[in-house]
């Protein structure tokens, strides 16, 4: 575990720096978050990814109906009893139902657009005057982070019908099925500031639950007294990502300089790798 502030110190070394200009620690900052990043993304075993347990949240009824004008992308949720998408937790790709005198029109939510109005990307040929039998089928499941999934599987079942495949062109072939859902996407609603997992089929029931595994995202050390709680075998090697950074960045450097830097990060791939792993057992061969 180490501050922004340790971490520059022990770059500044590596590196041979002595005093710094505001700007050139800066540039150390930087570098520091690369290395964080590339490490990650390397691989860190029991500190790269979280497990945990979550659903959708099913059909929402829309109270207030949905008015949708020839011509206009945006789908009005009422006004005075409608429903607030954004609180109502709804994202891209959630299938808007829009009935009218018993007549059923389905929409792909593009996106929301603010407290009453989703947009549905393509303008209505037609309008329409949705009843409040009118709904939203929500299909996401909403994540912690925007950090790359690993892996969603089924809770209630098992062997391969368990995982679930990432088919993110799986809506071109029937965007409003529903059911038992077997493929995932992961997205970004720009409106709810957050990522999330679209699940195709869309699932019918909210009780179901899906087990996800996701890389773990760390925000940037943005303060010398922000903490990278890792232990040192992990620092070490996210040092040699933020030197070999550095380097490339100020690029006057020696070839021979760059290349031994590469070397050292491959030097720290067997600790990046074992790190908080169970202790190794070595088998003579």
């Amino acid at each position: 575990m180490a501050t922004r502030s340790d971490l520059r110190t022990r770059l500044q070394r590596r590196l041979g720096l002595g005093v710094v200009s505001a700007v050139e620690q800066e540039r150390l900052n930087e570098a520091l978050n690369s290395g964080i990043s590339r490490a990650l993304s390397d691989g860190v075993p029991g500190l790269s990814h979280d497990t945990f347990t979550g659903s959708v949240n099913g059909d929402l009824t829309l109270i207030g109906g949905a008015t949708i004008t020839a011509g206009s992308a945006s789908v009005h949720l009422g006004v005075s009893v409608g429903v607030n998408p954004i609180t109502s937790n709804v994202y891209p790709h959630d299938i808007l139902e829009a009935v009218e005198s018993g007549t059923t029109t389905k929409f792909l939510i593009r996106d929301v657009i603010d407290n009453d109005e989703v947009d549905i990307g393509i303008p209505a040929a037609t309008s329409i005057a949705g009843e409040v039998t009118s709904n939203i089928i929500r299909r996401a499941i909403i994540l912690p982070t925007s950090g790359q999934i690993i892996s969603v599987n089924r809770v209630s079942s098992t062997g391969k019908t368990s995982r679930l495949s990432r088919e993110p062109l799986y809506a071109h072939r029937d965007p409003f099925d529903t059911g038992t859902a077997r493929f995932y996407e992961q997205r970004y609603s720009h409106a709810q500031g957050k990522s999330f997992i679209s699940l195709w089929p869309a699932p019918t029931s909210n009780t179901e639950q899906f087990t996800v595994v996701q890389t773990r995202f760390i925000s940037r050390l943005t303060s010398d007294s922000d903490t990278l709680a890792f232990p040192e075998e992990a620092l070490d090697a996210i040092l040699e990502r933020a030197r070999l950074a550095y380097l490339t960045w100020v690029g006057t450097h020696a070839a021979t300089k760059v290349a031994l830097a590469t070397e050292a990060i491959r030097d720290t791939a067997d600790s990046l790798k074992n790190t908080s792993s169970s202790e190794q057992i070595i088998v003579k061969q």
